[in-house]
Order: C-alpha cells, then structure tokens, then sequence
C-alpha cells in the first residue's frame, strides 16, 4: 500500500498582490469556474464518479480533473475517485526519466508479467522500448522554457493505481477514465491581480495534458465555439485496438445483437479493474495527447508559426472557451458540438454572471434526461480564459428541437 505524503489539495489558493491575506476556494464549489453534475438517469444506480484536484509535483501547480464511468458495480470508479490522483502526485520515483526511474518502472511491469501474465509478458519483454516512448515530451517550445515528466508520470502511476486496485476485497468491477492536467507554463507578471497565476487567467500559457483510458471523452471549445474531440474511444472496432489485442487474443472478438463489436464480453478494449481481462490486454495504459493553451495574445508572441500549428488546438492559437469532459451516458445521446452549443447557449441567454460552468453542466444532463437518455450521465464544464467570448450563434438549434419533440412524442 503507498503511503501518501499529504492530503491531495482540493482548493485552489489566491494571494492578493498587496500580500495581505489568502483566499482559499474549493474546486467542487466554484460554479464560476468548474460546473459538475451527475444523473443515474433510468439505471438503478449510478456508477459514475468525477474529482478535482490540485497536484504539487516537482514543486509545480497542476489542476487536475477525472471522470470516470464505472461497470460492473461502482468499487472501481470509487477507488479511482479517492486515490487515482495521489498516485499521479506521488509518482517521482516512476517518473524519473534517467536511470534512477528504470529500477522502480522494472519492478513495477515484472510484478504485472509474473502475477497477470499474457500481454504483460510481451510488454515486459519490450519494456526499453515503451519507457523510451513516455519518455518522449509531447510539446517542445522554443521561447518558453518548461519541462514535464507527466508523459511518464501519468502512464506508470495509472498501471501503479490500476495493480493497487487488484488488491482490494471486491475487485470484480472496472471502470474507464478520462484525466485532463493543466499546468502554467509562462504568465505575464501581474496579470491576474494576484500572485498566482492559474490557467483560467488572461495573460498566461498552459500546457492541457488529456490522459484516455475506454470512452469517457474530453472535448474543447474553441475560441469561434467549435468543439473539438481530444479523445478517442478504446473500443474493439478501433483499427489500432484491434491490432494491439490480437496478437494475443484473436480469437475473443466478436459481434453483439446489436452489430457492435466487442473484445469477449467488454465494450472497451482499456480500462481500469476488469482484473479477469488483465492477461488478455485489457489494460489501464492511457493514450496521452498534450496541447498548448491560453492567451491568444501571449501565444502569438512566445510561439512560433509551427508550434501554434503544432500544439494549439485546430491550429487556432489560443483564447480557448472551456473544456467538457463526460461519460458515454452523454456522448450516445448528443454530439460534441451539441454538447457545447447547449453550454454556449444559455451563457448568451442569462448572461456570464448567472450563465456559470455549473449551470451549463446541469442544463447538457438535463438535456439528456429528457430526451430519454438510457445509461448514468455525467458532464463537467471547465472555464478556459476565453470563456464567454465566442460569437452568439446556436449551430444545432434545429437538432436540439427535434430530438425534444421526439421525446415528447415517445412520452405519449
């Protein structure tokens, strides 16, 4: 069992520029800033879990944000929800990219190929070159000077988490997960009025980390109100999925009723828990994408041509609105710009001050709920720096209406 060094901070500190005094807020009750709802919708129970935290690592503020969407009972996604992110704190021995991390990542993956055995011994055997891989920083920037372990941090601390899992009395659920980071980078002194500066700031650079693990999903609104997916799903029909498990499971595809293909029983070929599954490649390893973001101004200015093409999203340059991260009870029912278009909406409706990230969480499960929406829903909003800027423009009205009389229409 790992021994935490602290309580995972789940408040954000302000320090007023005069010294005098500090603010402190917790995440999960600032609806300006982070909205967050859950609905079992017509299951018996819900077994999706969402947590906010913010991480010291190597002496660096991190915001963190987790949803996770349980099967087979919520011990899983519970147990993700209270200790995922500590792992991903605690992880400096893991994480250390020179030879000192070899010994602990070496024990970590031989413990996998001895006690789950299968896909793992195969990973073991090419372990040098799979560390190699997460040693590898996503972004490279040229005029702001940072460094980030977390394309190793996060990978390694995931399969820590997901063996510590193992061990509990029930072990019997899984669960899949999407993980978003946010780390300052660069800020222009003063800009925010204070002395910390945070992502949701003007004036400041962040690096966005998005970690994939099943169909939980993240999705971006850009600064002209576009969403964009930053996740693919890890189901059977992925042509990268697909290739990855048979070469050692062939023979445990196959098609449902429906004409969906799954790996044996499971619609996600990743994900944490599903122990039984482990030996077959079922595997909590994330898929790991990283972004700038921020002010479009600043980023103009510290970045080069190619790295905004490279590294903002859409090649846009910043002033990004929010970020939506939800489980599949949300993204079966609408699509991604759905999804922000319901969110843009009632901000240009109320306004900025009554219209807050929380409002827009609720009203996309509201949404889902009434529409007749079949499995748990589950949505968190997270204010970007250019949040209520976009232009006032409702792309999917006309679908949203029609989904709504189709639903009033079943209820007759």
């Amino acid at each position: 069992m790992v021994g935490w060094r602290r309580c995972l901070s789940t408040s954000v500190t302000f320090t007023p520029v005069s010294g005098k005094g500090r603010l402190k807020i917790p995440l999960m009750k600032s609806p300006s800033h982070l909205g967050h709802f859950t609905s079992r919708v017509n299951r018996m129970y819900n077994e999706d879990r969402y947590s906010a935290g913010v991480l010291d690592v190597n002496g660096s503020k991190i915001f963190n944000f987790n949803i996770f969407d349980g099967h087979g009972g919520g011990q899983c996604s519970d147990f993700l929800t209270d200790n995922l992110s500590q792992h991903v704190e605690n992880a400096n021995g893991l994480a250390a990219v020179d030879e000192a991390g070899d010994k602990p990542r070496e024990k970590l993956i031989k413990t996998y190929a001895k006690n789950v055995g299968g896909y793992w011994k195969r990973w073991f055997r090419h372990r040098k070159q799979n560390f190699a891989g997460m040693a590898k920083s996503g972004v490279q920037l040229s005029k702001i000077d940072h460094s980030s372990d977390l394309g190793m941090r996060i990978p390694m601390s995931f399969l820590e988490a997901d063996y510590a899992f193992f061990g509990q009395e029930d072990n019997r659920s899984g669960s899949t997960c999407t993980s978003v980071f946010l780390q300052t980078i660069f800020s222009e002194d003063g800009a925010s009025g204070t002395k910390e500066s945070y992502y949701f700031g003007r004036k400041t650079v962040s690096l966005l980390s998005v970690a994939q693990v099943g169909d939980t999903k993240a999705i971006l609104v850009d600064k002209n109100g576009d969403a964009h997916a930053l996740t693919e799903a890890h189901h059977p029909s992925n042509p990268l999925e697909a290739s990855r498990l048979r070469k050692y499971a062939a023979n445990f595809f196959m098609t449902d009723s429906f004409g969906e293909e799954r790996f044996i029983s499971l619609a996600n070929t990743r994900a944490f828990g599903d122990v039984e599954f482990k030996q077959m490649g079922v595997t909590a390893e994330p898929d790991i994408s990283q972004y700038i973001i921020g002010d479009g101004q600043v980023i103009r200015h510290k970045l080069t041509a190619d790295e905004i093409k490279n590294y903002t999203v859409g090649g846009l340059g910043g002033d990004e609105s929010f970020l939506v991260l939800c489980t599949d009870g949300v993204t079966g029912v609408l699509t991604d710009q759905e999804i922000a278009d319901i969110v843009m909406v009632h901000v240009n409706m109320k306004g900025t001050p009554r219209a807050t990230p929380q409002v827009g969480a609720e009203e996309v499960i509201k949404f889902v709920e009434y529409v007749g929406g079949d499995d748990n829903a589950t949505c968190m909003v997270i204010r970007l720096s250019g949040w209520g800027h976009w232009p006032i423009e409702d792309r999917t009205g006309e679908l949203r209406q029609q989904r709504m009389n189709d639903g009033r229409r079943s209820d007759r």
